[in-house]
């Protein structure tokens, strides 16, 4: 695997599994309770996480395809990519957004559906970019619906700061859910 993926992969991983750990703070009773209203549940915030991530894989696979077929070379740069969105404030909550539809969550989801859809997106968001390894992907661009057009290690970075971003706020639906059972 190349360096610039395996260390955007790492920095997945790790910030996956920080979110598991905070996810696994929440009462399985209390997965689907709103911390107040108008606040998404933790199970909400999972679906939403998913959708997300399975639309860059879509965008990740889809692009990095086109890419190979039009003859894009192989990358040959080793610099790292972590601060590739610096600047764009992807984790900076202060600033309010609201998700587009397409990635809003529409409910329904169970602890342990919303667990186990974070897996499945998890693991094909990782077939992507395996399959992308090795392309220039610095190259290969494509437009974002907030950052403008980012290339493809920025997108699979996108979805690791996303992720931070949204483990902040998993976190205070925690403490917000436990300080209401005290």
């Amino acid at each position: 695997m190349h360096r610039r993926i395996s260390e955007l992969v790492d920095f997945t991983d790790a910030t996956r599994a920080a979110l598991l750990d905070a996810a696994a703070t929440i009462p399985a009773g209390r997965f689907t309770d709103r911390p107040e209203p108008g606040r998404w549940s933790a199970a909400e915030l999972l679906e939403h996480l998913v959708r997300v991530e399975s639309g860059c894989t879509r965008v990740i696979a889809k692009r990095a395809a086109a890419a190979r077929e039009s003859g894009v070379g192989p990358e040959r740069e080793e610099s790292s990519m972590l601060g590739a969105l610096d600047g764009r404030h992807v984790t900076d909550r202060s600033r309010k957004l609201t998700a587009p539809e397409i990635v809003a969550p529409a409910g329904g989801f169970t602890r342990e559906g919303a667990l186990d859809a974070l897996a499945k997106s998890r693991v094909e968001f990782k077939r992507a970019v395996a399959d992308a390894d090795g392309l220039a992907l610095g190259t290969v661009k494509h437009t974002h619906v907030v950052l403008g057009e980012i290339d493809l290690y920025q997108w699979i970075l996108f979805v690791g700061l996303h992720e931070r971003r949204h483990l902040a706020q998993l976190e205070e639906i925690s403490s917000q859910l436990r300080f209401k059972n005290s």
